[in-house]
């Protein structure tokens, strides 16, 4: 069966690397699991026999049929893109939480990265293949190249880690580019912000010129007047660049902002 380019489809051709990513989720009898993109089952296989739970999102109506064959009941197979089923839905159906373990089509990263974000508190662990530069990314550590608006996010809610490097050669058709396994818990120490919408406008604009320093890309989001009080009150040196701002320095940054546009607000 010729993998689909429009799917984003490279199909894991190595059942020991199946077997090692399957190892890294932990998996033990009875968990709930759900797997995206199954493909052909290497991955499916490895799961399956840790005697879990599994619920597998498929797309490509080609697979629906190859997959039942070869896994029959032990598997419950949703044909559907995964962006499109009602998640909550699905998660309620059960009180216990779920582990999600898969070989990811890579044009859904960033979606899915959001979607796990809004539904962290129901995963205990993601296992996740990715392209290597976004596991790079997501791991980096603050003042790096790597680091940037999508570490921030992330690791502001999961612990994250590189559990396996994976060679392009062992999938069908090979990409362009190698892979990685990220090992994803969500923190439970996740620190608090008091305005989570002008967080994101935050880190959005200290990342959006990266050669620029924070205090000029600020400008996109207050006014000269509110830029000199914040000077005034914040212990930061905002001519440093953004990217070497640590989350909880943007936190603290953004609380601090937010006092300062609440107090405005008051007195006018």
């Amino acid at each position: 069966m010729k993998p689909l380019k429009e799917l984003g489809q490279n199909f894991l051709n190595d059942s020991s690397i199946a077997a090692e990513i399957a190892a890294l989720a932990d998996l033990k009898h009875g968990e709930r699991i759900w797997e995206i993109g199954p493909g052909k089952g290497i991955l499916t296989n490895e799961i399956l026999a840790y005697d879990v739970d599994l619920t597998a999102f498929e797309l490509d109506r080609r697979l629906e049929q190859p997959l039942k064959e070869r896994f029959g009941n032990k598997l419950n197979l949703i044909r559907s893109d995964v962006l499109r089923v009602n998640w909550q839905e699905l998660l309620d159906q059960s009180p216990q939480n779920v582990k999600l373990v898969a070989n990811i089509p890579y044009q859904i990263t960033s979606p899915l990265l959001s979607r796990l974000e809004e539904h962290r508190a129901r995963f205990d662990k993601v296992v996740l293949m990715v392209q290597k530069e976004v596991a790079e990314r997501l791991t980096a550590k603050v003042g790096t190249k790597d680091y940037g608006l999508m570490t921030i996010r992330m690791q502001l809610v999961f612990d994250i880690e590189i559990g396996l490097q994976v060679n392009r050669v062992f999938f069908d058709p090979a990409p362009n580019v190698d892979s990685a396994v990220i090992v994803m818990r969500p923190r439970q120490d996740s620190p608090r912000h008091r305005d989570p919408e002008l967080f994101y406008r935050l880190i959005h604009h200290a990342f959006q010129h990266r050669r620029k320093t924070l205090r000029n890309n600020l400008l996109h989001m207050m006014t000269k007047l509110q830029l000199a009080a914040l000077e005034k009150q914040s212990r930061f040196d905002l001519t440093r660049r953004g990217e070497t701002f640590s989350e909880t320095e943007f936190i603290d940054l953004c609380d601090l902002i937010a006092a300062l546009t609440y107090s405005s607000e008051s007195t006018k």
